[in-house]
């Protein structure tokens, strides 16, 4: 497992669940501990878990039942409530806490069993396929040396040294942007916020989270030009902080960084013994979650294709339907998904924002339509392995995405919606 990332930790955690021999690669001494993703949905919930994790995650993070969006432009507040989905899952929730703080609970949990190596300060440098094996190539504090594995996994973020080395390109775009991740401790609290909120502004939007159980402790995120210089963005932080704020209450910054964002794939998922997954597979915005949701989702069916195949009850072909499946995932929700909210949250037509206004409003005043849009998130779980899956599934696949992706939330349940009202009135959608 090249990368101990969350996706990495929690996929090799998996596999060594189900009596795999693993070790993690990891070029930094520790978890990196810069901020990130910090919010939990429910797809994700679930797999921690499938893993033994969640009540120790539910000590750590502070739980959440609301989203609230707010447009600027009218100074309205549209809100969705996790617990209107009780009912259907046990993961009504979010959870926030530090992505980090994740990957050190599963490695807590992975080094405590039989078969576990965590390497640190080494790097991935080269790989060459030897039949069942792949000769791996590692930078270490002693100077390079080469192992064997039988399977290496690429979780190695969007900057992965394992996906060119497997000859995998990385498709896609770039955004002009830079995005800030700046954590703040400011009593968001008393003034009403829930534990999730997005700011909907053309300037000056915003995504301000619960970050975990630390009082007033918050991130709030947002872009700022590429032009600028990393002192220039943190010495902005300040003037940015008076237009995000309600208030003019006192504030202590705790961190930031800046990182530009991509919207982009692997061309394959899988090549031999080589597999992607987490950023080194796919690379999104982070507004709307989809990135490390992604990515958790990429650790669980990896650990099942794994698992299955190491139990004997399936093929190597198991292995191809998580590279295809999770890759059908990425380019056919994640990033149309990722995409669309990034532009609702910066739109800068007046019209077009008051048209998304009235769509969540339509959404919020519809409850089953509001269901269908909390349950959405499980759209990214994928579909289950089929041995027939090349003759069957695909070529459905590939008729349904002619026609467009799929949009979780609000637009998913809206499409629900205008589907049902085709059927039922016999017309054709062009």
């Amino acid at each position: 497992m090249v990368g101990a990332g969350p996706t990495g930790v929690l996929t090799a955690l998996g596999l060594a669940q189900a009596g795999a021999e693993v070790t993690i690669i990891e070029r930094e001494p520790d978890i990196v501990g810069s901020p990130r993703a910090t919010v939990y949905m429910a797809s994700t919930l679930k797999v921690l878990d499938e893993l033994g994790l969640l009540e120790e995650a539910r000590q750590s993070g502070a739980i959440g039942y609301e989203f609230n969006q707010h447009f600027k432009l009218t100074g309205h507040i549209c809100r969705m409530d996790h617990r209107l989905i009780a009912d259907l899952t046990p993961y009504a929730y979010t959870l926030h806490f530090g992505q980090d703080e994740l990957a050190q609970l599963a490695l807590r949990h992975f080094r405590a069993l039989p078969g576990t190596h965590v390497q640190w300060n080494t790097s991935f440098a080269a790989l060459t396929p030897h039949g069942d094996v792949v000769s791996v190539e590692l930078e270490t504090p002693a100077g390079r040396r080469t192992g064997e594995f039988d399977w290496v996994i690429g979780a190695d973020g969007a900057r992965s040294a394992v996906r060119p080395a497997m000859g995998a390109s990385f498709d896609g775009f770039t955004w002009p942007e830079t995005f800030m991740a700046t954590n703040v401790y400011y009593d968001f609290e008393s003034l009403g916020w829930v534990h999730s909120n997005m700011v909907a502004d053309a300037d000056n939007w915003a995504v301000v989270a619960r970050l975990n159980r630390q009082e007033h402790f918050w991130r709030i995120s947002y872009s700022e030009s590429g032009e600028l210089g990393e002192e220039q963005r943190l010495a902005r932080i300040p003037e940015r902080y008076r237009i995000f704020l309600p208030d003019s209450r006192h504030w202590q910054l705790d961190r930031a960084n800046s990182y530009r964002v991509h919207q982009r794939s692997a061309s394959q998922y899988r090549i031999g013994r080589v597999l992607l997954a987490g950023d080194a597979a796919h690379a999104t915005n982070p507004i709307g979650g989809m990135g490390l949701t992604s990515g958790i989702q990429d650790a669980s069916a990896l650990i099942r294709a794994f698992a299955t195949l190491l139990s004997g009850d399936a093929s190597e072909d198991i292995l191809d339907w998580y590279a295809y499946e999770r890759r059908r995932c990425f380019l056919e929700i994640a990033n149309p998904s990722a995409i669309e909210f990034k532009r609702r949250a910066q739109e800068a037509d007046p019209a077009r924002r008051l048209e998304d206004e009235g769509n969540f409003l339509a959404m919020m005043e519809n409850r089953e339509l509001h269901r269908a849009a909390l349950m959405s998130i499980f759209e990214l779980c994928g579909r289950p392995y089929q041995p027939d899956w090349r003759a069957t599934l695909v070529p459905r696949d590939k008729e349904r995405t002619a026609a467009r992706p799929l949009v979780l939330g609000a637009d998913m349940a809206a499409r629900v919606k205008h589907t049902a009202e085709i059927e039922s009135s016999g017309e054709s959608e062009i």
